[in-house]
């Protein structure tokens, strides 16, 4: 049996060399990738999530299973199950739906999912990164910081993109390259399993489950065609000439410097070199050059455009006008069209605009600071002002800053930790921002919050937290920090801190090596599961995985009981979510009744 490394690496060869694949479907026989694709899922916080079967969870995960998928597949039975549909709210008041399928379908899902992205990887455009291995929402912002001298931003966005992907055109781009009717045929009852809402069947003529793992590969797949109708037809018809032309007013004035100079009339230099500060070297609306750049992130797209507006406004109508042949529509409610130097563009979270400044400049400048004139036409990212307002108001009640009581329950390491990680999220993702310094206010009202919640807690007053918790970080940041003992490295005790850390601007991104589409050996999971041995009564009958949402749970069930039971013990000492075991000790733990064999 080829492992997955190996075929992983000949669908991406395959895909790399641009030529057809054929026979995929028999490559779901394989057991080595549902293993793979269970080592991947059963961590995922919905693993455990119940969809129309509320019996079909990760709960039990055995290779039998396994073999039952197989075999429906070989046999042309298998059928996918409807999606259990919920919602979940917006930032605009709206709700998005989202499908819940069941355990053997999420698993059948993420092993079609690994072989079409091994394939279509290679393929896809290098200005797509959305859903991508090794790329994401700051690759992305690292391509646009590149675009110097924009004059228009168009902000593009799809409406309803995933409930609006056509299953007909979407089954006819993959078959393609894809000459697998099997396979193409699976995917085609995926699309078209329908949805349960509030227990009414529903059936789906056009778009892909949001919440399923397969759907972002899908709409990847799709807009694909519209990259390359961009990069390669609209990027081409819409870029000309190598450099703009000198402008004629400031080639003047450098020649009359030069003349300044070398008859020594330092006064008229002076004066004309402050003059020529005030204009560009270059002719900003020079007709013979026109420069388009594209990025897209999932639905959302930016296009940076140096030319005329009207030539602005005809980009746009050409995308919607291409969108209509894959059968999707352009928003014309989200699809802006903003002057870069003058206005902001939003996209993932920042406001973008192009930086234009001509005040004149002093002949000395002090010690590292940076001429204002050296940033003209770089694009500058900030942080919207919405952002700071709403996480400040996260944490206020009533209009004042309060204490979360939805932490009272939580230790003091718990409590500083969830603080200290949302703040450091935040920076994290807004490290671009030209203005990040603005997060100081919502690290302020966090720091306040989290004060007060400890006060609480301890029914203490303010002053008493800042002397108990407060201290100064090796850089000088006022931090909150708590320390508990270590129960494996006595000499080394855990450490939560909050605000210990500075918010600064850093544009790099680190990007691994590695291929992330390739499997590098099996899941340690996986390997307990082979073992087909029960890991507290060392039985071999019936083995299968017994899983937990949260170790934390656990431990917060079961704290401060003296005699708790083996299988907890086991998964505390191990730090695990999972333990194997035998049919007979999984009735006995789900039924409470479990006194096994102690743990060595």
């Amino acid at each position: 049996m080829r492992t997955t490394q190996t075929i992983l690496e000949i669908v991406h060869n395959r895909g790399a060399r641009g030529l057809p694949l054929e026979r995929v479907y028999r490559l779901l026989y394989n057991k080595e990738l549902y293993l793979t694709a269970y080592g991947r899922l059963y961590a995922n916080k919905g693993a455990l999530t119940k969809g129309i079967d509320a019996n079909d969870t990760v709960q039990g995960m055995n290779m039998e299973r396994i073999d039952q998928i197989i075999d429906h597949l070989r046999n042309g039975t298998y059928r996918w199950q409807p999606v259990k549909r919920v919602y979940i709210p917006k930032k605009n008041g709206k709700r998005r739906p989202l499908g819940i399928l069941v355990w053997r379908d999420k698993l059948l899902q993420e092993v079609i999912r690994m072989l079409l992205e091994a394939y279509y990887e290679p393929q896809f455009s290098s200005l797509s990164h959305g859903y991508r291995p090794q790329k994401g929402c700051h690759t992305a912002l690292q391509e646009i910081s590149k675009w110097h001298g924009t004059k228009w931003f168009i902000e593009a966005d799809l409406e309803k993109c995933f409930d609006n992907i056509d299953h007909d055109n979407l089954i006819s781009i993959i078959g393609k390259q894809i000459h697998d009717h099997r396979l193409l045929k699976l995917l085609r009852r995926f699309l078209q399993a329908g949805y349960l809402e509030q227990w009414h069947y529903h059936a789906t003529y056009s778009g892909t489950p949001q919440g399923s793992g397969l759907s972002p590969l899908l709409s990847n797949i799709i807009l694909n065609e519209f990259d390359h109708f961009v990069e390669h037809e609209l990027v081409p018809h819409y870029t000309k000439g190598e450099t703009k032309r000198w402008n004629p007013s400031y080639r003047r004035i450098t020649n009359n410097i030069s003349y300044a100079k070398k008859t020594g009339n330092v006064t008229r230099y002076n004066q004309l070199c402050q003059q020529r500060r005030t204009m560009p070297a270059k002719d900003t609306h020079d007709p013979s050059f026109r420069r388009l750049r594209y990025v897209r992130y999932a639905d959302d797209m930016l296009l940076g455009f140096i030319g005329s507006c009207s030539e602005a406004y005809a980009i746009k109508q050409e995308m919607a006008q291409y969108l209509q042949t894959i059968k999707l529509t352009l928003s014309q409610e989200k699809t802006l069209i903003t002057h870069a130097n003058s206005q902001r563009a939003r996209f993932l979270g920042y406001d973008i605009h192009i930086a234009q400044d001509n005040n004149q400049l002093t002949r000395h400048q002090r010690p590292g600071q940076i001429a204002k004139r050296a940033i003209n036409g770089r694009p500058i990212f900030n942080v919207p002002s919405e952002v700071i307002k709403s996480w400040c108001q996260r944490q206020m009640i009533k209009g004042e800053i309060h204490h979360r009581p939805a932490l009272l329950n939580c230790s003091e390491f718990e409590t500083v930790k969830t603080y200290g990680m949302e703040l450091q999220g935040l920076a994290n993702y807004y490290r671009f921002a030209h203005n990040v310094s603005s997060l100081y206010k919502v690290k302020h009202y966090m720091m306040t919050s989290l004060v007060k919640t400890l006060a609480c807690k301890h029914k203490q007053s303010v002053k008493w937290v800042y002397r108990h918790y407060h201290r100064l970080s090796t850089d000088g940041m006022s931090s909150i920090i708590v320390e508990i003992p270590n129960p494996h490295n006595p000499n080394k005790p855990l450490i939560a801190q909050f605000g210990n850390k500075p918010l600064r601007q850093n544009r790099r991104v680190p990007i691994s090596d590695q291929k992330v589409y390739l499997h590098r050996g099996r899941n340690e999971l996986v390997r307990r599961l082979l073992a087909d041995t029960c890991e507290l009564c060392g039985s071999h009958d019936d083995i299968r995985v017994h899983h937990v949402r949260k170790l934390r749970d656990i431990r917060q069930r079961y704290q401060g009981k003296r005699n708790p039971p083996q299988w907890v013990r086991f998964m505390m000492e191990r730090h695990r979510k999972t333990v194997v075991v035998c049919h007979t000790c999984h009735t006995s733990i789900h039924a409470g009744k479990y006194d096994g064999r102690k743990v060595e």
